[in-house]
């Protein structure tokens, strides 16, 4: 089973974007490198809140503060086919953006 993108979602593949979501460190520590955005926030750090269709699977540059608030990222945005965790979406070269 594979997940079918709209043509709108697929021709975003490879372009550098911006997306604002709420953190969900896959680290340990207050800066961030690796880490999920979730569409909505999180109400407990043991529970993901939602599918994968509303999260971003996030690399940066450079770490990202932690917040329990929306944050913003950029960077190069990836529509997933095949991923082995089952993740739709990936930013990688990510910055955070104030």
């Amino acid at each position: 089973m594979v997940p079918v993108y709209p043509k709108a979602v697929t021709a975003l593949h490879q372009k550098t974007i911006r997306v604002q979501g709420f953190m969900m460190p896959l680290q340990v520590g207050e800066q961030q490198r690796h880490f999920l955005l979730s569409s909505v926030p999180l109400t407990c750090s043991f529970c993901i809140p939602g599918g994968p269709e509303s999260m971003v699977e996030v690399h940066t540059k450079a770490p990202v503060k932690y917040s329990l608030g929306a944050v913003v990222v950029e960077g190069k945005f990836h529509v997933l086919q095949n991923d082995p965790y089952g993740l739709y979406y990936r930013i990688t070269d990510g910055v955070g953006v104030k």
